[in-house]
Protein backbone atom coordinates (compact mmCIF):
# COMPACT_ATOMS: atom_id res chain seq x y z
CA UNK A 1 0.00 0.00 0.00
CA UNK A 2 1.06 3.56 -0.70
CA UNK A 3 1.78 5.54 2.45
CA UNK A 4 1.56 9.33 2.07
CA UNK A 5 4.97 10.96 2.20
CA UNK A 6 6.86 7.65 2.05
CA UNK A 7 8.48 6.42 -1.14
CA UNK A 8 7.72 2.87 -2.26
CA UNK A 9 10.41 0.44 -1.02
CA UNK A 10 11.68 -0.33 -4.53
CA UNK A 11 12.01 3.39 -5.31
CA UNK A 12 13.34 4.87 -2.08
CA UNK A 13 17.01 3.81 -2.60
CA UNK A 14 16.98 5.22 -6.12
CA UNK A 15 15.81 8.76 -5.37
CA UNK A 16 18.36 11.55 -5.58
CA UNK A 17 18.36 13.98 -2.69
CA UNK A 18 19.95 16.98 -4.40
CA UNK A 19 18.72 19.11 -7.28
CA UNK A 20 20.68 18.52 -10.49
CA UNK A 21 18.91 21.28 -12.43
CA UNK A 22 16.56 24.16 -11.71
CA UNK A 23 14.48 26.21 -14.09
CA UNK A 24 11.90 28.83 -13.15
CA UNK A 25 11.36 27.30 -9.72
CA UNK A 26 11.10 23.72 -11.00
CA UNK A 27 13.60 21.34 -9.39
CA UNK A 28 15.04 18.29 -11.14
CA UNK A 29 16.53 15.36 -9.26
CA UNK A 30 18.05 12.07 -10.39
CA UNK A 31 16.14 8.80 -10.29
CA UNK A 32 18.42 5.80 -10.80
CA UNK A 33 16.89 3.22 -13.11
CA UNK A 34 17.99 -0.03 -14.70
CA UNK A 35 15.25 -0.14 -17.35
CA UNK A 36 13.53 2.60 -19.31
CA UNK A 37 11.21 0.32 -21.27
CA UNK A 38 7.85 -0.53 -19.72
CA UNK A 39 5.78 -3.33 -21.23
CA UNK A 40 2.07 -2.61 -21.75
CA UNK A 41 -0.16 -5.30 -20.24
CA UNK A 42 -1.47 -7.91 -22.66
CA UNK A 43 -4.99 -6.79 -21.77
CA UNK A 44 -4.21 -3.22 -22.81
CA UNK A 45 -6.02 -1.78 -25.83
CA UNK A 46 -3.35 0.83 -26.37
CA UNK A 47 -1.99 1.10 -29.92
CA UNK A 48 1.58 0.52 -28.71
CA UNK A 49 3.46 -2.25 -26.96
CA UNK A 50 6.07 -0.43 -24.88
CA UNK A 51 6.35 2.96 -23.19
CA UNK A 52 9.29 5.14 -22.23
CA UNK A 53 8.91 8.12 -19.93
CA UNK A 54 12.32 9.77 -19.41
CA UNK A 55 10.95 11.84 -16.51
CA UNK A 56 8.63 11.38 -13.55
CA UNK A 57 6.65 14.53 -13.03
CA UNK A 58 6.08 17.22 -15.63
CA UNK A 59 6.81 20.93 -15.57
CA UNK A 60 4.12 21.85 -18.14
CA UNK A 61 1.71 22.37 -15.25
CA UNK A 62 -1.45 21.07 -16.96
CA UNK A 63 -4.33 21.15 -14.49
CA UNK A 64 -5.85 18.01 -15.99
CA UNK A 65 -2.77 15.74 -16.08
CA UNK A 66 -3.92 12.21 -15.27
CA UNK A 67 -0.39 11.04 -14.35
CA UNK A 68 -0.10 13.06 -11.14
CA UNK A 69 -0.88 9.99 -9.06
CA UNK A 70 2.52 8.50 -9.98
CA UNK A 71 4.24 10.91 -7.59
CA UNK A 72 2.58 9.11 -4.68
CA UNK A 73 4.95 6.19 -5.26
CA UNK A 74 7.89 8.57 -4.78
CA UNK A 75 6.59 9.79 -1.44
CA UNK A 76 5.86 13.21 -3.00
CA UNK A 77 2.63 15.17 -2.90
CA UNK A 78 0.83 14.66 -6.25
CA UNK A 79 -1.23 17.78 -5.68
CA UNK A 80 1.71 20.16 -5.24
CA UNK A 81 4.93 18.42 -6.30
CA UNK A 82 4.10 16.76 -9.62
CA UNK A 83 4.76 19.95 -11.61
CA UNK A 84 7.57 21.38 -9.49
CA UNK A 85 9.69 18.38 -8.41
CA UNK A 86 10.73 16.36 -11.46
CA UNK A 87 12.76 13.16 -11.32
CA UNK A 88 15.17 12.52 -14.19
CA UNK A 89 15.69 8.87 -15.06
CA UNK A 90 19.40 8.11 -15.10
CA UNK A 91 20.60 4.80 -16.46
CA UNK A 92 18.69 2.17 -18.36
CA UNK A 93 20.35 2.93 -21.70
CA UNK A 94 22.33 -0.32 -21.78
CA UNK A 95 19.16 -2.27 -21.09
CA UNK A 96 17.41 -0.33 -23.85
CA UNK A 97 20.17 -1.16 -26.33
CA UNK A 98 19.99 -4.84 -25.35
CA UNK A 99 16.21 -5.14 -25.75
CA UNK A 100 15.61 -2.98 -28.80
CA UNK A 101 16.74 -5.47 -31.49
CA UNK A 102 14.14 -8.07 -30.49
CA UNK A 103 11.19 -5.72 -30.20
CA UNK A 104 12.11 -4.00 -33.48
CA UNK A 105 12.30 -7.39 -35.17
CA UNK A 106 8.80 -8.21 -33.86
CA UNK A 107 7.43 -4.90 -35.22
CA UNK A 108 6.45 -3.64 -31.77
CA UNK A 109 5.81 0.05 -31.17
CA UNK A 110 7.48 2.15 -28.48
CA UNK A 111 5.54 5.18 -27.24
CA UNK A 112 7.57 8.06 -25.86
CA UNK A 113 5.82 10.42 -23.49
CA UNK A 114 2.65 8.62 -22.40
CA UNK A 115 2.70 9.85 -18.79
CA UNK A 116 5.01 12.88 -18.79
CA UNK A 117 6.16 15.13 -21.60
CA UNK A 118 9.50 14.00 -23.06
CA UNK A 119 10.20 17.58 -24.17
CA UNK A 120 9.34 19.39 -20.99
CA UNK A 121 11.34 22.52 -20.11
CA UNK A 122 14.28 20.68 -18.56
CA UNK A 123 14.99 18.45 -21.55
CA UNK A 124 17.21 20.89 -23.52
CA UNK A 125 19.66 20.94 -20.60
CA UNK A 126 19.26 17.34 -19.42
CA UNK A 127 19.00 15.56 -22.77
CA UNK A 128 17.50 12.27 -21.59
CA UNK A 129 15.00 12.09 -24.46
CA UNK A 130 17.73 12.67 -27.03
CA UNK A 131 19.78 9.84 -25.54
CA UNK A 132 16.78 7.53 -25.99
CA UNK A 133 16.22 8.67 -29.58
CA UNK A 134 19.88 8.10 -30.40
CA UNK A 135 19.55 4.43 -29.40
CA UNK A 136 16.33 3.97 -31.34
CA UNK A 137 17.78 5.65 -34.43
CA UNK A 138 20.46 2.95 -34.61
CA UNK A 139 17.85 0.36 -35.62
CA UNK A 140 16.31 -0.01 -39.06
CA UNK A 141 12.57 -0.68 -38.91
CA UNK A 142 11.95 0.84 -35.47
CA UNK A 143 8.38 1.90 -34.74
CA UNK A 144 8.11 4.98 -32.51
CA UNK A 145 5.24 7.20 -31.36
CA UNK A 146 5.85 10.53 -29.60
CA UNK A 147 3.36 12.79 -27.81
CA UNK A 148 4.45 16.25 -26.66
CA UNK A 149 3.59 19.89 -26.14
CA UNK A 150 7.24 20.93 -26.17
CA UNK A 151 8.95 23.01 -28.83
CA UNK A 152 12.26 21.35 -27.91
CA UNK A 153 11.30 18.49 -30.21
CA UNK A 154 12.61 20.64 -33.07
CA UNK A 155 16.11 20.20 -31.67
CA UNK A 156 15.89 16.54 -32.62
CA UNK A 157 14.76 16.91 -36.23
CA UNK A 158 17.93 15.16 -37.37
CA UNK A 159 17.19 12.03 -35.35
CA UNK A 160 13.46 12.12 -36.07
CA UNK A 161 13.90 12.29 -39.84
CA UNK A 162 16.48 9.50 -39.60
CA UNK A 163 14.09 7.26 -37.64
CA UNK A 164 11.19 8.04 -39.99
CA UNK A 165 13.31 7.31 -43.05
CA UNK A 166 14.29 3.85 -41.80
CA UNK A 167 11.15 2.86 -39.92
CA UNK A 168 7.85 4.27 -38.73
CA UNK A 169 7.46 7.47 -36.70
CA UNK A 170 4.26 9.19 -35.64
CA UNK A 171 4.20 12.41 -33.63
CA UNK A 172 1.28 14.01 -31.86
CA UNK A 173 1.54 17.63 -30.75
CA UNK A 174 -1.02 18.31 -28.04
CA UNK A 175 -3.01 21.53 -28.34
CA UNK A 176 -6.58 21.94 -27.10
CA UNK A 177 -7.38 25.56 -27.99
CA UNK A 178 -6.10 28.61 -29.84
CA UNK A 179 -7.12 30.81 -26.89
CA UNK A 180 -3.74 31.75 -25.41
CA UNK A 181 -5.24 33.46 -22.37
CA UNK A 182 -7.29 30.41 -21.49
CA UNK A 183 -4.33 28.07 -21.90
CA UNK A 184 -2.25 30.21 -19.55
CA UNK A 185 -4.82 29.25 -16.94
CA UNK A 186 -5.15 25.59 -17.91
CA UNK A 187 -1.57 24.77 -18.98
CA UNK A 188 0.42 27.57 -17.33
CA UNK A 189 3.95 26.52 -18.37
CA UNK A 190 3.30 24.88 -21.72
CA UNK A 191 4.26 26.72 -24.94
CA UNK A 192 1.49 29.03 -26.22
CA UNK A 193 -0.73 27.94 -29.10
CA UNK A 194 1.20 29.91 -31.74
CA UNK A 195 4.41 28.13 -30.80
CA UNK A 196 2.86 24.67 -30.94
CA UNK A 197 1.26 25.42 -34.30
CA UNK A 198 4.66 26.48 -35.61
CA UNK A 199 6.13 23.23 -34.27
CA UNK A 200 3.50 21.33 -36.24
CA UNK A 201 4.28 23.33 -39.38
CA UNK A 202 8.00 22.64 -39.13
CA UNK A 203 7.53 18.95 -38.41
CA UNK A 204 5.22 18.63 -41.40
CA UNK A 205 7.61 20.64 -43.57
CA UNK A 206 10.31 18.13 -42.64
CA UNK A 207 8.10 15.39 -44.08
CA UNK A 208 7.18 13.87 -40.71
CA UNK A 209 3.86 12.34 -39.75
CA UNK A 210 2.79 14.92 -37.19
CA UNK A 211 -0.82 15.08 -36.03
CA UNK A 212 -2.74 17.51 -33.85
CA UNK A 213 -3.80 15.92 -30.56
CA UNK A 214 -6.85 17.66 -29.12
CA UNK A 215 -6.23 15.91 -25.85
CA UNK A 216 -8.18 16.37 -23.77
CA UNK A 217 -11.29 18.27 -24.79
CA UNK A 218 -12.36 20.14 -21.65
CA UNK A 219 -16.15 20.32 -21.24
CA UNK A 220 -17.41 23.90 -21.27
CA UNK A 221 -13.90 25.33 -21.65
CA UNK A 222 -12.73 24.07 -25.04
CA UNK A 223 -15.58 21.97 -26.45
CA UNK A 224 -17.65 24.70 -28.13
CA UNK A 225 -18.18 24.53 -31.88
CA UNK A 226 -16.45 27.85 -32.54
CA UNK A 227 -13.45 26.93 -30.37
CA UNK A 228 -12.83 23.60 -32.07
CA UNK A 229 -13.53 25.11 -35.48
CA UNK A 230 -10.84 27.74 -34.96
CA UNK A 231 -8.36 25.14 -33.68
CA UNK A 232 -8.82 22.75 -36.59
CA UNK A 233 -8.70 25.60 -39.10
CA UNK A 234 -5.38 26.77 -37.63
CA UNK A 235 -3.99 23.25 -37.68
CA UNK A 236 -4.93 22.78 -41.31
CA UNK A 237 -3.33 26.11 -42.20
CA UNK A 238 -0.10 24.85 -40.64
CA UNK A 239 -0.01 21.71 -42.76
CA UNK A 240 -1.69 19.23 -40.43
CA UNK A 241 -3.53 16.39 -42.16
CA UNK A 242 -4.94 14.38 -39.27
CA UNK A 243 -6.29 14.80 -35.76
CA UNK A 244 -6.63 12.65 -32.65
CA UNK A 245 -8.72 13.58 -29.65
CA UNK A 246 -10.21 12.45 -26.37
CA UNK A 247 -12.41 13.79 -23.59
CA UNK A 248 -11.19 14.86 -20.17
CA UNK A 249 -10.43 11.87 -17.93
CA UNK A 250 -10.54 12.58 -14.20
CA UNK A 251 -9.19 10.09 -11.70
CA UNK A 252 -8.01 10.78 -8.16
CA UNK A 253 -5.95 12.79 -7.20
CA UNK A 254 -6.21 14.75 -10.47
CA UNK A 255 -9.98 14.90 -10.05
CA UNK A 256 -9.76 16.72 -6.72
CA UNK A 257 -7.04 19.06 -7.96
CA UNK A 258 -8.81 19.94 -11.21
CA UNK A 259 -12.20 20.45 -9.62
CA UNK A 260 -10.67 22.56 -6.86
CA UNK A 261 -9.02 24.77 -9.47
CA UNK A 262 -12.26 24.96 -11.47
CA UNK A 263 -14.22 26.15 -8.43
CA UNK A 264 -11.89 29.15 -8.23
CA UNK A 265 -11.20 29.85 -11.89
CA UNK A 266 -14.57 28.95 -13.45
CA UNK A 267 -17.05 28.53 -10.60
CA UNK A 268 -20.10 28.58 -12.88
CA UNK A 269 -19.12 25.16 -14.23
CA UNK A 270 -18.12 23.51 -10.96
CA UNK A 271 -21.50 21.98 -10.07
CA UNK A 272 -21.99 20.55 -13.56
CA UNK A 273 -18.54 18.96 -13.44
CA UNK A 274 -19.15 17.44 -10.01
CA UNK A 275 -22.39 15.91 -11.24
CA UNK A 276 -20.97 14.70 -14.55
CA UNK A 277 -17.95 12.98 -12.99
CA UNK A 278 -19.75 11.67 -9.91
CA UNK A 279 -20.10 8.17 -11.39
CA UNK A 280 -16.61 7.74 -12.75
CA UNK A 281 -13.55 9.13 -14.49
CA UNK A 282 -15.00 9.07 -18.02
CA UNK A 283 -17.79 10.93 -19.77
CA UNK A 284 -20.10 9.02 -22.07
CA UNK A 285 -23.66 8.92 -23.30
CA UNK A 286 -25.18 11.69 -25.40
CA UNK A 287 -22.38 14.13 -24.65
CA UNK A 288 -19.72 11.79 -26.03
CA UNK A 289 -21.89 11.12 -29.09
CA UNK A 290 -22.26 14.86 -29.72
CA UNK A 291 -18.53 15.42 -29.46
CA UNK A 292 -17.77 12.57 -31.84
CA UNK A 293 -20.19 14.02 -34.37
CA UNK A 294 -18.76 17.51 -33.92
CA UNK A 295 -15.15 16.44 -34.36
CA UNK A 296 -15.97 14.35 -37.44
CA UNK A 297 -17.95 17.17 -39.04
CA UNK A 298 -15.32 19.84 -38.37
CA UNK A 299 -12.49 17.63 -39.62
CA UNK A 300 -14.40 17.06 -42.85
CA UNK A 301 -15.04 20.79 -43.14
CA UNK A 302 -11.33 21.57 -42.99
CA UNK A 303 -10.17 18.72 -45.21
CA UNK A 304 -8.64 16.71 -42.37
CA UNK A 305 -8.73 12.94 -42.16
CA UNK A 306 -11.49 11.42 -40.07
CA UNK A 307 -10.50 12.02 -36.43
CA UNK A 308 -9.20 9.17 -34.30
CA UNK A 309 -11.09 8.95 -31.02
CA UNK A 310 -8.42 8.18 -28.42
CA UNK A 311 -11.14 6.97 -26.08
CA UNK A 312 -11.30 3.81 -28.17
CA UNK A 313 -7.76 3.09 -27.02
CA UNK A 314 -8.33 3.76 -23.34
CA UNK A 315 -8.51 0.92 -20.87
CA UNK A 316 -11.38 0.46 -18.49
CA UNK A 317 -15.16 0.84 -18.82
CA UNK A 318 -16.90 4.12 -19.52
CA UNK A 319 -20.36 5.02 -18.24
CA UNK A 320 -23.08 4.77 -20.85
CA UNK A 321 -25.56 6.92 -18.97
CA UNK A 322 -26.96 10.09 -20.48
CA UNK A 323 -25.10 13.15 -19.23
CA UNK A 324 -26.77 16.55 -19.26
CA UNK A 325 -23.51 18.42 -18.76
CA UNK A 326 -23.43 21.91 -20.26
CA UNK A 327 -26.90 21.91 -21.75
CA UNK A 328 -27.46 25.56 -20.81
CA UNK A 329 -27.16 28.32 -23.41
CA UNK A 330 -23.74 29.83 -24.02
CA UNK A 331 -23.00 32.86 -21.85
CA UNK A 332 -23.48 36.24 -23.44
CA UNK A 333 -20.40 38.37 -24.11
CA UNK A 334 -21.19 40.49 -21.09
CA UNK A 335 -20.64 37.48 -18.85
CA UNK A 336 -17.09 36.87 -20.04
CA UNK A 337 -14.68 36.42 -17.13
CA UNK A 338 -11.26 37.94 -16.64
CA UNK A 339 -8.33 35.55 -16.86
CA UNK A 340 -6.37 36.39 -13.73
CA UNK A 341 -2.82 35.67 -14.88
CA UNK A 342 -2.99 37.51 -18.19
CA UNK A 343 -5.44 40.28 -17.44
CA UNK A 344 -7.08 39.53 -20.77
CA UNK A 345 -10.72 38.75 -21.40
CA UNK A 346 -11.48 35.20 -22.46
CA UNK A 347 -15.01 34.40 -23.67
CA UNK A 348 -15.64 30.86 -22.59
CA UNK A 349 -18.85 29.41 -23.95
CA UNK A 350 -20.71 26.28 -23.01
CA UNK A 351 -21.34 23.63 -25.58
CA UNK A 352 -24.98 23.24 -26.51
CA UNK A 353 -26.66 20.18 -27.99
CA UNK A 354 -26.75 20.12 -31.80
Amino acid sequence: MIQPGIAAPHLAPRLGCHDVHERHGVRYRDLATKALLNRCPETSRMPFDWTINPYRGCAMGCRYCYAAYTHEYLGADPQNDFHSLIYVKRGGLEDLERRLPALVARGETVALGTATDPYQPGEPALGVTRQVLTRIAAHRGARLAITTKGAAILRDLDLLTHIAGRGHLSIRVSLISTDAALLREVEPWAPPPAVRLEVLRRLRSAGLDAALAVSPVLPALTDAEESLDALLAAARAHGVARVTWNLLFLRSPTREKYLGWLETAFPRYALAYHRAYASGAYLGGAYLDRMRERMARLCAKHGLAAPVDDLDDETGPRPAAQLSLFSSPAPKPSSARKVVKSGAISRISCSTPT
